[in-house]
């Protein structure tokens, strides 16, 4: 088997996983619990609320655990709508479906969404959201990396833009980025991830309120570990996350520099097809390669590797079934490169083994 669709989903850590495992059987109290077993399961979970706040910069307190990104996004964007006085929200060409979803759910209630166009280079541009941003506009979200073409966001200056207007909160989705890239998020207000990209668990996610800003739950009933999301704490899950986050950080420069390695194999080799464009620009993470094949049905090559043994996928794993890439769209405006996208995603346990496998058998399904 040769597995070349991380950006969807990663195999989970056996470290991770038996720090999960232990914790079930350690910790067995509610740590909302006021008895000594509960006050020992809410111990531990503070002390990964502030290893992951003091990597942030923030306090523990304003770290927030949701079932998965799309719940925290959901939670920021839906959050921010109820508690703001304004009715404009920026978004990126490029952002995932948890974040568009919520946005078109706001503007059947009367919101105003502006969506901010690509450069050339696969980044957002900057002058247009200028323009658009207004003493009216209470939220910008732009992801940090771009799911399917791996693109990396100008986070930092997007935030001096933002940091202008008192009233509006900057939002950035870092599912993509976190433990493939350093990015800077000092003057970013909420930041969104989940460990199942980075070789931990399923269901989980993590809603960072860097600045404490007040916001309206989606999901009521007490106050867990916050009071912007209820429901019992699940101990496990806190302490899976803690270990495969501390592995992602720790590991993040060696992994990115024999990614890199192996992105360049990639990039060298299908840039001499004729029938092959590569959309990924260059300012893209080297996890993620998008290509599109100009005379063949991407899904119909997908479905030939996968017999192979070979998987990845056309585009997210989100999207619908027939949808388009739209990120490719909004860099190429071409509709037929954006109906046959291939997004080949690689991780640290990737071998040039596979990727010399993947060639091949490339080669011979589009001759």
């Amino acid at each position: 088997m040769i597995y070349l669709d991380y950006a969807a989903n990663t195999p989970v850590d056996k470290r991770v996983l038996k720090v999960f495992d232990d914790a079930t059987i350690k910790y067995i109290a509610n740590p909302n619990s006021s008895h000594d077993l509960g006050k020992l399961a809410k111990e531990e979970i503070d002390k990964v609320s502030s290893n992951i706040s003091k990597y942030f910069d923030t306090n523990k307190e304003n770290i927030i655990y949701t079932s998965g990104a799309s719940e925290s996004n959901n939670l920021i964007i839906k959050g921010v709508a109820e508690k703001a006085k304004g009715k404009h929200i920026i978004i990126s060409a490029v952002e995932h479906s948890s974040v568009i979803a919520p946005c078109n759910y706001l503007t059947n209630l009367g919101y105003d969404v502006s969506i901010i166009p690509l450069t050339k280079e696969g980044v957002i541009d900057l002058d247009v959201l200028k323009k658009e941003i207004n003493d009216d506009t209470i939220l910008v979200s732009i992801c940090s990396v771009d799911s399917e073409l791996g693109t990396i966001q100008p986070i930092e200056e997007v935030a001096k833009i933002v940091k202008e207007y008192k009233n509006c909160i900057f939002h950035t989705d870092a599912t993509q980025a976190i433990g493939k890239i350093k990015h800077d998020y000092s003057d970013v207000d909420f930041i969104t991830f989940a460990p199942h990209k980075f070789f931990g668990l399923n269901g989980f996610g993590v809603l960072v309120n860097k600045n404490n800003k007040k916001i309206t739950p989606i999901i009521h009933g007490g106050k867990s570990t916050t009071i912007y999301r209820s429901g019992t704490p699940v101990t496990a899950n806190v302490l899976a996350l803690n270990e495969a986050f501390n592995l992602a950080i720790n590991n993040l420069d060696k992994r990115y520099t024999y990614i890199k390695e192996l992105n360049d194999i990639l990039r060298e080799s299908l840039s001499k097809y004729s029938n092959i464009h590569i959309n990924s620009p260059k300012n893209s993470i080297p996890n993620t390669l998008n290509i599109s094949l100009v005379d063949r049905s991407s899904k119909e090559v997908v479905k030939e590797l996968s017999k192979k043994g070979i998987y990845l996928s056309t585009n997210t794993a989100c999207s619908l079934e027939d949808s388009i890439s739209k990120s490719v769209l909004a860099l190429t405006n071409d509709e037929n490169l954006a109906s046959n996208t291939i997004r080949i995603s690689i991780s640290h346990l990737t071998t040039k083994k596979d990727i010399n496998k993947f060639l091949k058998e490339l080669r011979s399904i589009i001759k």
